[in-house]
């Protein structure tokens, strides 16, 4: 990093669900992001960043304070966000920062700010405790339908008009992209911190008719691991199979081959939302004094393994994409294991706090350090307890060495 302010503006834009391998600056083959791959070529490239909890709400909770979910309560999508627990957005605030958010980021709960100054736009699934099962049901998938994945997310899989995540994210880069010309105009010289949240490229792997067919004369990629006999797969992933719905329905590779195509359409249609809040920043001068972070909650399985989704501790749901470019920062890659847990300590670290800011202990570490080429980190852990589990499981990841570990599970040694 060569002469960085010492109040830089921030830009956070997240995903859901986007699997790290996918993309090109990945090692990805097939799925189309130009804006991403320009970012990842001028920026550093984590390639071995993890999701705190391979689930939406607890992820984003832990990835917000920097504390393990299990520190803050965050279980499942109906666990509430405690107001009192600190956030970046508190800590950017506090910093002098006009902190605003655009998008999803799950809360649950009363406070619908967690720290940010302002909202753009509302959450996209509710914000009450109804996510939270009632006694007599299993989950809460007959009340949310298609918001709760299920086999069916894949065998539907193909090219729509419009869906309401479709329609959500068009409005949530609309805002933001809004958002950034009216900071330009303002007459509040405060730095920002702007996070830009969307919803793809969560299930059901539907995109727009101009997206799928962006990827008409493509050869769709296999899973890199083809379907393991279920008979042969460890307990909690043959457990994994039927809360999913795939013990009543064959996914054949026609459906597989359909469900990649959607997933990378709607990740090819993130990108070309990125490139407009990209040329935003730049078309109002304000790029050049601007850090830029792209990340995902958590990934999916996407049939590796004969798998989807979420909710497990294999590799394509927990390694995320974390991409982080602006103010000088030389491009490399960094081998090192990292987390999204990381993330409260480095924009606080960024925004030139004096040591000793942070009022609570935390379970990530500022990246700054690897971002000027370190290579010390802690090892990382990932949490499980939720739906599709009856244990809590852990990931350690330190190194080359991963260690998946649970009370009713076997241990796992990769």
């Amino acid at each position: 990093m060569t002469d960085a302010p010492s109040m830089p503006n921030i830009v956070l834009f997240m995903t859901d669900q986007l699997t790290a391998s996918v993309l090109s600056s990945y090692g990805g083959r097939v799925c189309k992001t130009p804006n991403l791959d320009r970012l990842a070529s001028r920026g550093v490239v984590f390639e071995k960043a993890y999701c705190p909890y391979p689930l939406c709400a607890p992820s984003r909770f832990a990835m917000m304070s920097g504390r393990l979910a299990s520190r803050i309560g965050a279980w499942d999508n109906g666990a509430e966000f405690p107001a009192s627990t600190p956030t970046f957005a508190h800590y950017l605030r506090a910093r002098g920062y006009y902190t605003c958010i655009s998008g999803k980021m799950h809360f649950v709960g009363p406070d619908q700010f967690h720290g940010f100054e302002e909202r753009l736009t509302t959450e996209i699934y509710p914000s009450d405790f109804s996510w939270t099962p009632a006694p007599e049901e299993r989950d809460a998938s007959d009340r949310f339908g298609a918001g709760v994945s299920s086999v069916e997310s894949v065998l539907d899989a193909g090219p729509m008009a419009r869906t309401m995540q479709i329609d959500y994210d068009e409005d949530v880069i609309h805002h933001a992209v809004r958002e950034v010309y009216a900071r330009a105009r303002s007459a509040d010289t405060r730095p920002f911190m702007l996070t830009v949240s969307l919803t793809q490229p969560h299930d059901p792997y539907i995109t727009t008719q101009a997206f799928w067919d962006l990827y008409e004369d493509t050869e769709i990629d296999a899973p890199r691991v083809p379907a393991i006999p279920l008979d042969q797969r460890d307990p909690h992933s043959r457990m994994l199979h039927s809360h999913y719905g795939q013990d009543k329905t064959d996914i054949d590779a026609h459906a597989t081959a359909r469900a990649r195509r959607g997933y990378y359409g709607m990740i090819s249609h993130i990108d070309a939302m990125f490139g407009r809040l990209m040329d935003a920043l730049s078309d109002s001068g304000v790029s050049e004094n601007t850090m830029v972070i792209f990340a995902s909650d958590h990934g999916d399985m996407m049939g590796e393994r004969g798998m989807w989704f979420k909710k497990t501790l294999f590799e394509p749901a927990i390694h995320v994409p974390l991409i982080i470019g602006g103010l000088g920062i030389a491009q490399r890659r960094v081998a090192t294991p990292v987390s999204l847990l990381d993330l409260l300590p480095t924009l606080v670290d960024v925004s030139g706090a004096p040591e000793g800011t942070l009022c609570t202990p935390f379970d990530g570490q500022s990246l700054v350090p690897l971002l000027h080429g370190s290579s010390e980190h802690d090892a990382v852990m990932v949490e499980h307890l939720d739906g599709g589990t009856d244990a809590p499981r852990v990931m350690l990841r330190d190194g080359d060495l991963k260690l998946v570990l649970s009370s009713a599970y076997p241990t796992m040694l990769f």
